[in-house]
């Protein structure tokens, strides 16, 4: 379920991390690109002090982020929308891959896989160069397709290193970073520190030469 941030709160957090609105109302610039797509429906929930206002999912954030970066390296609207698209689909799977029912499914699949080479290889069919005691039973299947949680984020201009909060992360959580945009002049990136219940850091060999976006999620 998404955790939604009011649209006063959205507008503060995106100026800090350096999105223009431009000389306009923020909140047309929201319903605009809520209209053609760029940001989900804004839902009326009551604050702190229960009063009805506007809110949006807690994501935005990170999705103004990234339109006001690919608006400053050139992109069309159009252009814009097809990565966006992409980046929904991604984050779709991730999601269904990531609920309970989706992951059991994978768990059964994978284990009629496995099942179906150890057979394999006992009849003689195949042979695999591990004993039986290192084929992967059902827990570890399970525990390997157990996404935990799943973001985006991006290294700063001029930066090499970007701390993640995720407080989900354990210290024997497996991080995954996938790059949605070019991150040159580096060539490598790694998770260089995880702290359990806070989160990660990622560096990369060198600095970037723009806001570079990415994708991560956690696994057990």
């Amino acid at each position: 379920m998404d955790e939604y941030i009011s649209i006063d709160k959205l507008i503060k957090q995106a100026k800090s991390k350096g999105v223009n609105f431009g000389s306009g109302d923020p909140y047309n610039r929201l319903r605009y690109y809520t209209k053609i797509g760029w940001l989900s429906h804004m839902v009326r929930k009551a604050d702190k002090k229960g009063n009805i206002k506007g809110h949006y999912p807690a994501w935005s954030v990170d999705r103004l982020i990234l339109i006001e970066n690919l608006k400053s390296e050139g992109y069309t609207n159009e252009e814009i929308s097809e990565k966006l698209k992409t980046k929904n689909k991604i984050e779709s799977f991730l999601m269904a891959v990531s609920s309970p029912e989706i992951r059991k499914q994978v768990v059964i699949y994978l284990t009629l896989i496995a099942v179906s080479i150890t057979l394999a290889s006992e009849l003689g069919f195949i042979h695999l160069g591990k004993s039986k005691s290192q084929i992967m039973t059902v827990s570890d299947i399970s525990q390997q397709t157990q996404i935990i949680q799943n973001g985006t984020s991006f290294v700063p201009k001029n930066q090499s290193k970007v701390f993640i909060t995720a407080e989900g992360i354990k210290a024997n959580s497996k991080v995954y970073v996938s790059f949605n945009q070019d991150y040159t002049p580096a060539s490598r990136y790694w998770v260089s520190q995880i702290k359990p219940q806070e989160g990660f850091e990622l560096t990369l060999d060198t600095p970037v030469s723009y806001n570079s976006e990415f994708s991560w999620w956690l696994t057990q």
